[in-house]
């Protein structure tokens, strides 16, 4: 099977492309960005995609990657697809700092809802795709104070969570209306090895190993529901296999955790405390009490979780020491339209 990956350059998707091309499946990943250094891509032997490749060979063959932006070159976009004619599209590509949002919210809406409009408008005159797969966000769903279930009530508290809603409403639209062959899969918070730095894992695990400081922003009291990026592409997988068309498909851990306990946790393995490695800092506008998914959907599936925070945190304790030029690397975040 073939499958294209848009925004293949984020963390979450270099995970799903091993995931895939450990199945031995065709993978062509397009991202905005050209692909990165070594600790970011998942040791995969990445090849620019050229139509004389062979494909479906039933082996692992190696991944394509290509950089193109959606917003400004989607004929270019489309020219890669109609080569490569992929049975699954899965759409990571997003802006998705949400503190960057408010001051960039015509990006927001451009990438995450726009241009996603004209890709699957696009795509809707295609007949050689068989299932798109959007990748949603658990902030749509606002704060709860109860796990969110599929048919619970979007409440969007930025412009980032506002532009990822009104895309999964016209999906949902074209799907049920138009037939246009999609699912969407809504994961909680996701980290793994190749996170970018200016994430709060990551980024704990660094200052703890350097002596550098972290802003903990309204003390770390919003809660969130960490889930390991293997388990967000089985989950990805198994609604690829399952899935039904239209529907949508929640993806978290049973219960959330407070920022403070995370970091406390990430210190305690480098036999910090937190106080030594974070500092009190404001909240940020908007911010949400809490992240908390229903899974039950997804489970009816068959899928579970596989990674605790426990072993997931030791892997990417890990990841970074087994790249020391990490811990010099800049941490810190720009925004690009």
């Amino acid at each position: 099977m073939r499958f294209a990956i848009l925004g293949g350059g984020s963390c979450f998707a270099m995970n799903l492309a091993h995931s895939l091309t450990f199945q031995c499946q065709d993978v062509l990943s397009i991202s905005r960005s050209p692909l990165r250094p070594a600790p970011f891509t998942y040791g995969l032997n990445w090849k620019p995609f050229k139509k004389n490749y062979p494909l479906n060979s039933h082996t692992a063959g190696p991944p394509f990657y290509e950089q193109a932006h959606l917003v400004y070159e989607l004929p270019r976009i489309m020219f890669l697809l109609d080569e490569f004619q992929p049975d699954v599209i899965v759409n990571f590509a997003a802006l998705c700092e949400v503190g960057q949002s408010w001051n960039h919210a015509l990006d927001y809406y451009e990438t995450n809802l726009m241009s996603l409009v004209r890709l699957t408008d696009e795509l809707s005159k295609r007949s050689w795709f068989r299932k798109f797969v959007q990748i949603g966000s658990s902030e749509v769903y606002g704060s709860v104070s109860e796990p969110a279930s599929e048919k619970t009530s979007v409440e969007p508290s930025s412009p980032y969570a506002a532009s990822k809603a009104a895309f999964d409403f016209h999906l949902r639209a074209i799907s049920a209306h138009q037939g246009f062959q999609a699912v969407i899969v809504m994961p909680s918070n996701g980290y793994c090895e190749g996170q970018t730095l200016n994430r709060i894992i990551p980024k704990t695990i660094i200052a703890a190993l350097t002596g550098k400081r972290i802003q903990l922003q309204g003390g770390g009291v919003a809660q969130k529901s960490y889930l390991h990026a293997d388990d967000i592409s089985s989950a990805i997988i198994l609604c690829v296999e399952k899935g039904v068309l239209g529907e949508t498909y929640n993806v978290g851990p049973p219960s959330p955790i407070s920022i403070r306990t995370i970091v406390g946790m990430l210190c305690a393995m480098q036999g910090k405390r937190i106080d030594e490695v974070a500092d009190i800092a404001p909240e940020r506008v908007g911010q949400d009490s809490c992240y908390w998914l229903n899974s039950d959907k997804i489970k009816a599936l068959g899928w579970t979780q596989t990674v605790g925070l426990a072993a997931g945190f030791t892997r990417m304790v890990n990841w970074i020491k087994a790249y020391p030029e990490l811990l010099e690397m800049d941490s810190g975040y720009q925004h690009r339209p």
